[in-house]
């Protein structure tokens, strides 16, 4: 819609345009911009304290065309270029790398340290922690983690206080189940871990199945 609408007023905009062109240029002055009423303030304000504040400013001062001469810069140093020229002639029997691998990838984004000192914490062992305390708060507790992932028991109430693994909960759909992801699923495959295996069975899928087999009994 705006293209037709701009295509269609194009004649009328130039319409008669050279004459319009011709009419500003033959102007003497153009018409300057309006000003603001603090500018015109500080104006009459220089004009009444210097009255040929005009003259003053065409006028070429030989005093101060006099004090720009006596004005000079002294570099001390070497120019950069010598600089560089001389540390790549240093670097010239320098041998290249020779282990062009890739870098890995680390779970975390970010290199784990060796050793953790007293009172500090890795991002894997706080998510170990938490993930802990979520599932068993009343056997995990401050105290405990304090102890031992050697911090101060202030520092682990506080952390098992205000942060949170993610829990994500994807509703039932007619062409999926629900899923749930949190410290409850990793609970459940820890328990299905610690069943051992039954003679006859290939594996013990739940633990729902399992109750199901000794009812059944």
């Amino acid at each position: 819609m705006g293209a037709l609408l701009s295509r269609a007023l194009r004649p009328l905009k130039s319409f008669n345009i050279e004459n319009r062109a011709h009419r500003v240029i033959s102007k003497e002055k153009p018409q300057p911009a309006p000003r603001y009423p603090s500018t015109i303030e500080d104006i009459q304000r220089v004009e009444e304290t210097v009255k040929n504040i005009d003259d003053i400013l065409e006028r070429k001062d030989p005093g101060l065309d006099d004090r720009l001469k006596n004005v000079y810069v002294t570099s001390q140093g070497r120019p950069e270029d010598d600089i560089t020229r001389e540390v790549r002639q240093q670097r010239i029997n320098r041998p290249l790398p020779q282990n062009t691998k890739a870098v890995e990838e680390f779970d975390f984004g970010l290199k784990e340290p060796d050793k953790v000192p007293y009172g500090r914490t890795t991002l894997r062992q706080a998510i170990e922690y938490i993930s802990s305390h979520q599932m068993n708060p009343q056997e995990v507790t401050a105290a405990k983690v304090a102890f031992e992932y050697k911090l101060k028991e202030e520092d682990a109430v506080n952390i098992l206080k205000y942060f949170k693994t993610f829990e994500i909960f994807v509703p039932e759909t007619k062409e999926s189940k629900a899923v749930f992801a949190g410290p409850s699923t990793i609970k459940k495959r820890l328990a299905q871990q610690s069943i051992p295996k039954i003679e006859g069975e290939k594996s013990v899928d739940t633990l729902d199945q399992k109750s199901e087999k000794v009812k059944s009994a």
